[in-house]
């Protein structure tokens, strides 16, 4: 598996502290030994030199770029529109970069509450990793910590970095989309089919192993695999991702239910220590939201090849672990007909 960087944008509004909170973040983070880059937008246009230095003068004179290097250092400046798509890739020795502001992407996020300039959060929930505030605020399934308590905030990163490398992920795309009347995987969802945004954001959270399940297109960053015993539901696709997973413990989710915050899927993988845990919402289990242990392949295959083959036998054979979630309910929704797409799409910020 190829090893990526985790990526995590801190956000907030203007004023609200961002660059200060990455400049304390830098050395607390180092100092527990990640490789840290960073990416910063500017709304406006920078100017990447000052005026007087030999590169300025270059580019003046009509240059399309220019580099400036000694035996330690180098710096590249070329005229052309990139995204920071393209500036991640810049850096691939680093373990962690973060970004400067990108509040209205989905990345996953550590957002910046400061009183004296705003009273509420204005990321979407869906990609909130943890709040940073000096205000007495509570967040559901979110951790908050007080804008002094950057130790406290870097051992959260560092463990977030590090934990997702432990874990596959099984991304159930199957189906027979018969309400929908056409495949729920390749749905727009921004600018991105509804696949390819549950890759990158399963991506997000440092998981390197992707399995895709009833879907065979081609997925950047993701691999099919097969149904070994098929159409007998999401347990044919649990139990081909299992059996194919790289890792002992899968997080499983449905490729319709975009809006899971990042902050509960983090916690899951935290929480998980055998066998299965899933996330529970009001008393209602989320059986599609969790993580399985790999070591459950053989048992899903013997209750396939009976009489019964739902996850439902599957947890009354083994147990599971709920985790309680206190997110809006309508985050954890899947998609089944156009009405309830349109909804999704319209809780997700989308026309």
């Amino acid at each position: 598996m190829e090893k990526r960087a985790c990526v995590v944008a801190v956000s907030g509004i203007k004023n609200s502290g961002k660059t200060s909170l990455i400049e304390k973040l830098l050395p607390a983070l180092t100092r527990r030994g990640l490789r840290v880059a960073t990416v910063k937008h500017d709304g406006h246009r920078f100017e990447p030199d000052r005026p007087g230095t030999d590169s300025f003068r270059h580019l003046t004179a009509g240059a399309v770029g220019t580099a400036v290097f000694d035996g330690e250092n180098f710096q590249l400046v070329r005229r052309a529109a990139v995204d920071e798509h393209f500036l991640i890739a810049q850096f691939p020795d680093a373990e962690l970069i973060l970004l400067e502001g990108f509040k209205d992407s989905p990345w996953p996020k550590i957002e910046i509450l400061r009183s004296a300039v705003s009273k509420a959060p204005v990321c979407h929930p869906s990609a909130r990793l943890a709040l940073v505030s000096d205000c007495l605020f509570e967040a559901p399934d979110c951790p908050v910590y007080g804008l002094d308590d950057t130790e406290g905030l870097a051992e959260y990163l560092f463990r977030f970095v590090r934990l997702g490398a432990g874990f596959s992920a099984i991304l159930l795309a199957g189906g027979y989309s018969s309400r929908m009347g056409r495949s729920k995987a390749e749905l727009p969802f921004g600018d991105l089919r509804m696949i390819d945004h549950q890759v990158r954001r399963l991506c997000s959270l440092g998981i390197r192993d992707i399995l895709l399940s009833g879907y065979d297109g081609p997925v950047e960053d993701g691999r099919y695999v097969p149904d070994m015993v098929p159409h007998r539901g999401p347990l044919s696709g649990i139990h081909a991702g299992l059996c194919a997973a790289e890792e002992d413990a899968c997080l499983v989710l449905s490729v319709d239910a975009p809006l899971v915050p990042l902050s509960a899927l983090l916690a899951l993988m935290q929480e998980h220590r055998e066998g299965i845990t899933i996330l529970e919402h009001d008393g209602q289990r989320e059986p599609l939201i969790g993580v399985y242990d790999r070591a459950l392949a053989p048992l899903c295959g013997k209750i396939l090849r009976g009489e019964h083959s739902s996850v439902k036998r599957l947890f009354d054979l083994v147990g599971v672990k709920a985790l309680p979630c206190e997110s809006d309910s309508s985050l954890l929704s899947n998609c089944n007909t156009p009405g309830e797409y349109e909804t999704m799409l319209r809780r997700a910020g989308f026309r």
